[in-house]
């Protein structure tokens, strides 16, 4: 019984890491001037999580656990597109 209770916790810990992400993505998409902290922000939160399925039993080799780490990756590669969009918008403004 106990481990139906971690299997939806896992689910429910995966599901915040992909909201991190979401909400990461729309931050980049509006260019907001605090793009770069937020997605450390989520990148962290997704981490978290991951941390979390393995204090519920799981290991690293687990899929949701590789699945937080992936959008914490995610989350980290939007910071990249950041570098791209502030650059665009420098040439713009010379």
């Amino acid at each position: 019984m106990e481990r139906k209770a971690d299997l939806l916790k896992m689910s429910s810990l995966l599901e915040e890491c992909m909201n991190a992400y979401k909400y990461a993505v729309e931050v980049v998409q509006k260019e907001s001037k605090l793009m770069f902290e937020l997605c450390d922000s989520c990148a962290d939160v997704c981490r978290t999580c991951a941390r979390e399925c393995l204090e519920l039993g799981g290991t690293k080799e687990d899929k949701v656990y590789q699945m937080c780490m992936d959008y914490s990756n995610l989350c980290e590669q939007l910071k990249q597109y950041e570098s791209k969009v502030d650059e665009r918008a420098l040439r713009k403004s010379v």
